[in-house]
Order: structure tokens, then C-alpha cells, then sequence
């Protein structure tokens, strides 16, 4: 069994591994030299009449990074770097203003978030969690399946979520092995598909409802923040992601058991048995996980009082992003065990963190910051200028189905930061309510459900071999519709008048 593609140390298997390992190793060669090719060209040629030099180069390296990031000639956090090399080298900004988004504080937002996540998987905290999720939904396959969606999802929200899938596959494989086990005689196929299929999307659809769940919504908040003084708080968020979340799972529940692969009503035996028998072996909640349970409620409790808490304690100043980093603090300094001197968190395990994610995200940062700075964003909005006159909703749902498209060709986060700028640009020359067609791209850019590449999370869900390319096309495709009228919808009624500046 060949090696199919690598995600976060994870590797994946196919049983038609060649030619797509072909079509990736020239896609590799071929992003490698196009992309300098195009910058060094640009660069040669100069800019075009009515567009000044600075733009053009900016354009340029736009060109190079998403040629590399969607070709992935490089990993995409190196890609990320080059802001920093190349905008001083380009006479742009100075390396201060190129290097600054990479300590933006959204970036230590997803520090402390990774950390704590880390901490929750270290004491196995995420198994309670998912079984305890597994154990209320009952023992009928769409119950089942709902359950296993409504833990991914819940989980992702605060855990990576290709951690999330990796935990639920296993889980997910052992039901369905003792369903092939326990009914011989039935074809369990549709349960199958729907369950492992449904894991995938809850762990993309999860990540949206909050600021941490996935880079582009921190990217979207740092964006706002630091480009157009618009402040995003993790609760602000929280509560115009979460529902849409919600009933976008939902949604992808019903139409995955009663529309794609119907699911019939008969209780799956024995799997009652096989959650208790897991649980069991977790044992009782221990001193560790009990510490790390405590601090996670507190992060959690303060991100969202943190208004209240504002008004009551005078003379300090809050953000989620300090919140966050105290909270990761409070693991590397409570014992779970004093005479050893071992605490809930050491550097070994803060190895693990995605580090290059927070690099990506401060590259996305930093390629925006420039766009907008340089000018490129006025000319890229004036190209589009034929298309302001199309109604506001039409122009959300173009926005959110671009982006779910490129998100399946490319990393989401990277799709995000090039189109972030491009697109409030665009809102902003043709006079239309900037977050109205900025929100689109951070929630379009989670909704990757037709192929295996489009996420780690389907490319893991893909490596059990359980399930087809087309198979989970045609799910993805149909939740995919829905979620593009579901987003535009929400965002349209929803989040973009409650996140807009008042005033």
C-alpha cells in the first residue's frame, strides 16, 4: 500500500495510489518553477498603465504565494514566510511593518487555544468527551450517526480538527465493525458512508464557531481588526458562528440519513456494550484531567464574560487573546504530579503544536496588511466593478461559493487570506457593507466536503477505504448547496448586522 498524501504527520493510504501520486509530483514541479517564473516576469515587464509600482510588485508576489500554496511546491507555512523576505527586498514596507503581522494578537489567540487543546488530548479528555456524546444518542444508526456528529463537531470548536477526526475514526470503524459482525445477513453500506462521511463535515463544520476553531476565522478577525479598526471578540463570534454551525450540521445530518444514504430504524446490538465497555476503560476522572477539565472552564468562562468582567475589575485590560495565553500559562505550572516536578503541560508536548499554522496565519496577515497598503486592492476592486451592480445577496453567495471551491484546490486558510483583502476591497470601492463580503470568505473557506484533498479531516475519513471519490462527491455536492444558501442567508440576516460597527 502506497502512501497516498500527508497531513499533519498522519499518513494516508489509497488502494489507487498511482496516478495520483503522478499528478501531485507534477503538479509539485511544476508550481516550483511557474511560480517564479510568473514573479520574476512581472517584475521584468513592469506595471501596467494607471497601476503604480508597488502594487504591481505586491501583485506579483500574490501570484508567486498562490501558485505555491495552491501547488504546494512548498509547505504552505514557508510560503508564508516570504512577506517577510521579500516585501523589505521589493522597497514595499520595511521588514518592522512586514514582520508585525506575525505577532498579531490573534495569533496568540491560536498559541493558547493549541495549547490547551494539546493539554485536553495529552489527558485523553477529548475520549471521555466524544463516548459520553456517543453514549446519550442512543443505539438507532441515525442516533448513532448524530451522535458521532454532534461530539466531532463539539470538538473541533476548541480541538484541531484533523486531532478530531483522527480520535473519531477509530471510534467510528469500531462500531461499524461490530455492526458487520453482530448482522451478517444485512448490507450496512449506508451506515457506513453516512457515519464516516459525517465525521468528516462535523469536524469542517465545527471549526466555524469559533475564533480558534480553524485559522480563517482568526484570519478574518485580524483582518477586520488591524486593516479597518472593526473588533471581533471570541464571544462577539461565538454568537453569530455557533448557530449557523449548528443548523448547518443539523442540515448535513438530515440530508446524509434520509436523503443520500437513507438509514433505517433498526437498534444496532451490542453497541451500548462496546461505549460502556470503553468508558469503563477510561476509568475515573483522575487529578490531571479534573486540573485540566478546571482550567479549560475557566478560559472558556472568561472568554465569555469577558465584557462583565471588564465592568467589574477596574484597571486591567482583557483581550481573548491574553485570556488564551494565561490559560496555557496555567498548564506548564500546575503539578499533575509534585514529586516528580511533572506538570499538566511540558515542552515536549508543546512540540506537537501546529506551529507552522501560526505562521500561515501571520503570512496571510502580512500578504493583506500589504494588498491593502500598496493599492492593489483599489485596482483589483475596480476590475470588478461591472459586477456591484448584481443584488447584495447574489454578489454574498458568489463570494461564498468561490471560495468553497478554491478551499477544495487549496489550503482554506490560505484561500482566506488572499481573498479577504481582495474581496473587502472590492466591497468598499463599490460602496457595499464591507463585513457583509468579508464574513462569506472565513465560513465559505470551512465548507470543503466533495473531495479527499480539500481537508485533512476528509483525507482522513478517505483513508479508511471504506468509501469512493464519487461517493463522497455526491454527499459533499449536495451539502455543499445547502451551505451555500444557508451562509449567505445567515450572514445576510444574521451575523454581518450584529458584527457591523455601530455608528
Amino acid at each position: 500500500m502506497r502512501r497516498f498524501r500527508r497531513f499533519s504527520g498522519i499518513s494516508l493510504t489509497s488502494t489507487e495510489p498511482s496516478l495520483m501520486a503522478s499528478v501531485s509530483h507534477w503538479r509539485v514541479q511544476l508550481g516550483f518553477i511557474a511560480g517564479p517564473v510568473i514573479f520574476l516576469l512581472m517584475l521584468v515587464l513592469g506595471p501596467p498603465e494607471g497601476m503604480t509600482a508597488d502594487a504591481w510588485r505586491v501583485f506579483a508576489l500574490t501570484l508567486l504565494m498562490a501558485t505555491w500554496w495552491v501547488t504546494e511546491a512548498l509547505p504552505i507555512a514557508i510560503t508564508a514566510l516570504l512577506p517577510v523576505a521579500l516585501l523589505p527586498m521589493l522597497d514595499v514596507v520595511p521588514i518592522d511593518e512586514a514582520a508585525a503581522p506575525y505577532a498579531n494578537p490573534l495569533i496568540f489567540l491560536f498559541l493558547g487555544g493549541f495549547i490547551l487543546a494539546e493539554g485536553i488530548q495529552r489527558w485523553n479528555l477529548h475520549k471521555r468527551l466524544a463516548l459520553g456524546v456517543l453514549a446519550l444518542a442512543g443505539i438507532r444508526p441515525d442516533r448513532v450517526v448524530a451522535g458521532f456528529m454532534i461530539a466531532t463537531a463539539g470538538l473541533s470548536m476548541w480541538v484541531s480538527n484533523t486531532a478530531t477526526a483522527a480520535l473519531m475514526l477509530p471510534i467510528g470503524l469500531s462500531v461499524l465493525a461490530l455492526v458487520d459482525e453482530g448482522d451478517q445477513q444485512h448490507d450496512h453500506g449506508n451506515l457506513s458512508l453516512a457515519l464516516l462521511l459525517g465525521i468528516a463535515m462535523a469536524a469542517n463544520i465545527g471549526g466555524m464557531g469559533t475564533l480558534i476553531g480553524t485559522p480563517p476565522n482568526a484570519l478574518l478577525a485580524g483582518y477586520l481588526r488591524d486593516s479597518h479598526g472593526i473588533e471581533v471578540s471570541f464571544v462577539g463570534w461565538m454568537i453569530v458562528a455557533a448557530p449557523l454551525a449548528a443548523i448547518l450540521l443539523a442540515s448535513a445530518w438530515w440530508l446524509l440519513t434520509r436523503r443520500v444514504y437513507p438509514l433505517g430504524h433498526q437498534h444496532i446490538q451490542g453497541l451500548e456494550g462496546l461505549i460502556h465497555r470503553e468508558r469503563e476503560s477510561l476509568g475515573a476522572i483522575n487529578y490531571p484531567q479534573f486540573m485540566v477539565s478546571l482550567v479549560f472552564g475557566l478560559v472558556a468562562l472568561a472568554w465569555l464574560t469577558r465584557p462583565l468582567l471588564d465592568a467589574a475589575i477596574g484597571g486591567i485590560q482583557l483581550t481573548d487573546a491574553g485570556i488564551a495565553i494565561t490559560g496555557a500559562l496555567l498548564l506548564f505550572v500546575i503539578p499533575s504530579h509534585w514529586r516528580n516536578l511533572e506538570f499538566l503541560m511540558s515542552w515536549e508536548q508543546a512540540r506537537n503544536l501546529p506551529w507552522g499554522v501560526l505562521i500561515l496565519v501571520g503570512g496571510g496577515l502580512s500578504l493583506g496588511t500589504a494588498i491593502e497598503s500598496s493599492g492593489l486592492a483599489e485596482a483589483a476592486a475596480a476590475l470588478l466593478e461591472g459586477l456591484a451592480n448584481l443584488p447584495l445577496w447574489l454578489l454574498m453567495g458568489a463570494v461564498t461559493t468561490l471560495i468553497m471551491l478554491l478551499s477544495h484546490v487549496t489550503s482554506n486558510t490560505a484561500t482566506a487570506a488572499t481573498m479577504l483583502p481582495l474581496t473587502a476591497s472590492f466591497a468598499l470601492a463599490q460602496n457595499l457593507p464591507l463585513v457583509y463580503m468579508a464574513i462569506p470568505v472565513a465560513m465559505g473557506a470551512s465548507c470543503a466536503f466533495m473531495l479527499p484533498v480539500a481537508t485533512p479531516p476528509n483525507a482522513i475519513i478517505f483513508s479508511s477505504e471504506r468509501l469512493s471519490v464519487m461517493q463522497m462527491a455526491r454527499a459533499g455536492a449536495v451539502v455543499s448547496l445547502v451551505a451555500i444558501v444557508l451562509i449567505s442567508l445567515w450572514v445576510f440576516l444574521v451575523a454581518a448586522p450584529f458584527l457591523s460597527p455601530r455608528g
